[in-house]
Parts: structure tokens; sequence; C-alpha cells
């Protein structure tokens, strides 16, 4: 980089947004720290994401060649079907819809990851510019730069502050207070888990659920997501081949499932799970997809009942414009949608690839600081909104339609 001023950035929270941020930054010659309320990385966060140009190509802009060509091999097999589908009951097709997003072609597209991977290769290599158990609690502008305050009471300096802390950020709080999360619960899809892609499953299953990313529901309101991982490389043998530094948990095949579960199920929350608690969602699922295709019903009842998490949905009303600063948000703390789509991680990556773009360019003296951080935040507001408005009408958005034609038969049936 030529750039006669390097930045200093603060990034308060360690999600992919804002680590894929941190890399991109030190990428183009700046520092930076990054501030993660969570001091321990065991904890889960997930398995299968779905990955789109969007996201696929912020990895590009942001991560070394290396570490990019280790998140490309590790990625899964590339999809025969590009595309969103629905299925009846029955594993049946009945629609389908090109999944959104720019052109995603070539030889080696973008495909869907294993996040805790992807995590761990953003992670990689940013030593002490990470800060674990760190959690941004507030900030103050000055003059000539921010200063935030962590929990602890220390406090940090820097140039710009990002606020990559999700949907309950405490920087989009004091900066765009009027902002308000609300809160969907656990819908009809919500409890996720990790089904073990054995030799045996894998000859069950249908070849058209290898295809895609796919939602089957019947007529009765119970939907069931399924979403095959088997990465073009193993993890720990794509990283010993080409970056050897980086440690990558070993990762089997394996199906995400996330299913409804039976009408009346309390789902306790997660402070007060014990330890029959999966066991007895497991069996709620089955019970909501009583009568179904046999392959799905080894899906659920195969899951491995320690990989079982809930998510309770949320998401934000696009805010109203507002005036930049040396404060900005990415990812969720910025847009959190509901995830049924599967665009909330990519155009999370996206948000940092393009402010890292902005923040360059001021860096160079092509504009300034704060110019440049409003033009990041314009244009998100422009590309990201329409999204958002999409997830709030899953049901038409996604595989063509046939969701929103199965939901009005139940409607006229209940009539």
């Amino acid at each position: 980089m030529t750039n006669t001023e390097s930045l200093h950035v603060l990034i308060a929270g360690g999600g992919l947004s804002g680590l894929a941020l941190a890399q991109g930054l030190l990428k183009d010659g700046h520092t930076c720290e990054v501030f993660e309320r969570d001091a321990d990385d065991s904890r889960k966060i997930g398995y299968y994401l779905h990955m789109n140009a969007d996201g696929g190509e912020a990895l590009r802009r942001c991560l070394p060649e290396d570490l990019f060509e280790l998140s490309a091999e590790t990625s899964r097999r590339t999809y025969d079907r590009r595309e969103s589908i629905v299925l009846d009951d029955q594993l049946n097709e009945l629609s389908s819809q090109p999944h959104l997003g720019p052109p995603n072609e070539g030889e080696r597209p973008h495909t869907g990851v294993h996040r805790r991977t992807l995590r761990s290769i953003l992670r990689a290599r940013l030593g002490e510019s990470f800060h674990p158990g760190k959690a941004v609690t507030g900030y103050e502008e000055t003059p000539s730069g921010v200063s935030v305050t962590l929990a602890d009471g220390t406090t940090a300096q820097g140039d710009v502050l990002v606020g990559a802390d999700g949907i309950r950020s405490a920087v989009r709080r004091q900066r765009l207070p009027g902002t308000t999360v609300i809160d969907a619960g656990v819908r009809g899809l919500g409890v996720f888990g990790r089904t073990p892609l054995t030799p045996e499953l894998a000859a069950q299953l249908p070849p058209h659920l290898f295809e895609g990313v796919l939602i089957a529901a019947d007529r009765k309101g119970s939907r069931l997501l399924i979403s095959v991982y088997r990465p073009r490389q193993r993890p720990e043998d794509a990283a010993a081949a080409i970056a050897p530094d980086v440690v990558l948990e070993p990762v089997d095949d394996y199906v995400m499932i996330s299913c409804s579960v039976a009408p009346g199920t309390v789902i306790p929350p997660a402070a007060e799970w014990t330890a029959g608690t999966p066991a007895m969602l497991r069996d709620a699922m089955l019970g909501a997809i009583e009568g179904w295709h046999p392959t799905a019903r080894a899906l659920v009842g195969g899951v491995d009942l320690d990989s079982i998490f809930v998510i309770p949905f949320g998401f934000l009303s696009p805010a109203p414009p507002w005036e930049p600063s040396r404060v900005t948000l990415i990812g969720d703390a910025a847009h959190a949608m509901l995830p049924t789509l599967g665009l909330g991680a990519n155009l999370a990556l996206r948000d940092a690839a393009h402010l890292l773009n902005q923040l360059s360019a001021a860096a160079r003296g092509e504009v300034g600081l704060v110019a440049a951080i409003g033009i990041y935040e314009q244009e998100m507001r422009d590309y990201v909104y329409p999204f958002m408005r999409m997830t709030m009408d899953h049901d038409r958005q996604f595989g063509g339609g046939a969701l929103t034609e199965r939901e009005q038969h139940d409607d006229a049936a209940v009539g």
C-alpha cells in the first residue's frame, strides 16, 4: 500500500464481519484492535453457512491470498444447482429459484462453508490485535478520533470505531438510539442440528438433496431445512497444504438440519437446558414430521444430540439515513435480518470489504475520512435494505414460491 498515513481502527465484535475487516486492514497496511465479548471460542456458533458471490468476493478482498485459498478449498463441493429448492413432505421438488446475489459461476464458484472453519481462518494471524473477553460498552468521539470504554473499565483509542457487535450492538445503541430489535422467537425453523453423513445415510439420500439448499414443507405447517456439507478438501488437510501455520479442527461430512417441532412443544432458554433437552427436541422434531419420507425422518432421527441448538430469530427495521462520523456499523449491528434466505453472513462480509475500500481510499488521501465512511454507509443502505425487506417475506422469496402456496392451502384448511 502506498498511503501516506495508515489508520488505527477499533472493531467492536469478533464475528465474521469484524474479523474479515481486521484481516483486510492488516492486508492494506493499517493497524486494528478487535474487542470480542466472548472469552470462550469453544461454544456452539453454528454449522453450515450459505455463501454467495457477495460473501465470497468479500473474502477474496479481505484475506491474504493463501487464507482465501484455504477458505475456498474448505468450502462445500460445487453445487449441481445454485438454487434454493422447495420440496414436499415426500421430498418431491415443488419449485426452485436461483440464489440471490451477484453471478456466481466459474470452475470454483463460492459455496457453503462450515462456519467454525471459516471463523478459524478469519481469526488466523491476528495475534495481539485480537482481544477475547473484552466487550465494548460505549465510546466517545473526539475531534481527532474515538475512545472506547470496555466492560472492565479500561479504554482504547483509535481513528475509527466499527460496530460489528451483532444484533444487540452496544455501539449501535449509542450511535442510532432509535433503532429497535424486533424479536420473532423460534419460528417454523429455529432448532438446528448436525446429522453425520455416513456412507449408509448418503446412499439413502435422493440425489437432489445434494444439489442445493432445500426446505421441505407439508400442508400442516411443518418444515425441514436440509443443507449438505462435504468439503472440497478436509479442513485439516487443506490447512497443512496451503497455510501450515493455521490449525483447523477436523470436520466430517454432515447434513445441517433445522426442523419444526410438534405443536405445544416448550423450548426452554439455553441457560435452562438439562441433559435431556436435546433428546426432547429431537423427538419433538420427529413428531412434527410424522408420515414424512423415511429419509427426512432418518435425517432428524440421526441428528447428533450434542450438536442441537436453538436460534430465537430477531431482526431490525431499516434505519433512516444518518449523518456519518468516525463511528460506523457493519453486519448484524447495521442490518440484522431473518436468516432464512442465507444472506446475513454474505452481506456482513460485503460490508467489511466495502468499508475497507473506503477507509483505504481515505488513508491514501483520495477522500476525507468521515466522507469515506458516509460513502460506505449510503452504498450499504442502498444495497442491503431491499434484501432486509425481502427476508421479511421469506416464503415468497425462497425457492420459487411453493412455500407461499402451501401456506395459503394451510390457511384455507383452517378457515
